[in-house]
């Protein structure tokens, strides 16, 4: 370990993590699944929702809000449609698991659409939205959340940071996958700069007393990206992901105290080969890349990026190099699997 940072395989890196979610009790094959998902984020440079977050999950199992032994079942099915209780489980897990429903609708009638009510923090959806384009699909995931982000005009939490990510497949070339917050940025990159001991930009994120600031320390809510757009489409999350299956998340912490960490998902799979043909539209796909990648570049950039593109080249980097983990991340994880009896790699 330099004075920065931590290097680590991506396999040394799940079977550490696996072992940490073991020790607070989740079954070994969903430890497993989940540390996989966990490791994801940070192979893809999405940081603030890897390993950064695995004290924070412990911390909730240990209080019993994240589930270790969920009995997950399908509440509901009938043509496209299914809702999932998920019982408090791993928000990866249990999102996976509806995007899995959502394919099996949709191979039987050509959409599906999975609800997912009672899940917890599912980091970064954009695997989900991926399971479906790797099967040949359009994957569509949202998750919705308690507040943490100021709805537009106002100078208090009021919504949430409420992600979407959408991909779609490509015949030569690896999915797109767009993966957003609704927040300027996600809650994940504030604590990644904590770990750092760096500040954050001005336009992030609002103190107590509703300014701008830019020590992460000081962050009482984070804020939309585009204002009205941003927080507009968070609330329209809010629809779409809880009050459809009955367990709203807004209206009812606005009203009341607590902090759930109880959230909802929607899982979309859309067979493709339906709306025309599939060869061609992975075809299209490729073409609409290069005609994108060709534009004449603005000054300073190297290379114009479609979604997912990044992920890609630092993923085939860190499978090869490592993964880099800030010392200040490292250092919390390292003390949170000693206090399991869990010891780190060498």
């Amino acid at each position: 370990m330099t004075d920065d940072v931590k290097l680590i395989s991506k396999s040394d890196l799940e079977t550490y993590v696996a072992a940490i979610f073991a020790a607070t009790g989740v079954v070994k094959a969903m430890a497993a699944d989940w540390a996989r998902m966990v490791v994801w984020a940070n192979l893809r440079g999405v940081d603030s929702h890897g390993v950064l977050r695995v004290p924070r999950y412990v911390d909730l199992l240990k209080r019993k809000s994240i589930n270790p032994k969920p009995a997950m079942r399908v509440e509901r099915s009938s043509g496209a449609i299914v809702v999932l209780e998920a019982d408090r489980a791993p928000g990866a897990v249990a999102m996976a698991r509806a995007m899995t429903e959502a394919i099996g609708r949709a191979r039987e009638v050509h959409i599906g659409w999975c609800g997912a009510r009672n899940i917890t923090h599912a980091g970064a959806i954009g695997y989900f939205a991926l399971q479906a384009a790797e099967a040949g699909m359009a994957g569509i995931a949202m998750c919705a959340s308690g507040p943490l982000m100021a709805y537009y005009g106002s100078r208090v939490a009021g919504v949430s940071t409420n992600p979407i990510a959408i991909a779609v497949p490509g015949r030569n070339r690896r999915p797109f996958v767009l993966d957003m917050s609704t927040s300027t940025a996600a809650f994940g990159k504030v604590m990644s700069a904590k770990d750092r001991g760096a500040k954050i930009p001005v336009g992030w994120a609002l103190d107590a007393a509703g300014r701008d600031t830019t020590d992460p320390n000081r962050v009482a809510t984070l804020l939309p990206l585009g204002g009205p757009k941003g927080s507009g489409l968070s609330l329209m999350i809010e629809c779409l992901a809880s009050l459809a299956v009955g367990n709203p998340l807004i209206a009812a912490a606005l009203s009341g105290p607590g902090d759930s960490p109880v959230l909802n998902g929607i899982a979309i799979a859309v067979d493709l080969a339906m709306l025309g043909d599939l060869d061609r539209f992975t075809a299209e796909v490729d073409t609409l890349h290069d005609a994108v990648a060709s534009l004449p570049r603005a000054d300073g950039v190297d290379r114009i990026l479609l979604p997912g593109e990044r992920g890609d080249a630092i993923k085939a980097e860190r499978e090869a190099a490592g993964i880099p983990i800030t010392r200040g991340t490292w250092t919390r994880l390292v003390a949170t699997a000693r206090s399991l009896g869990v010891e780190p790699p060498p």
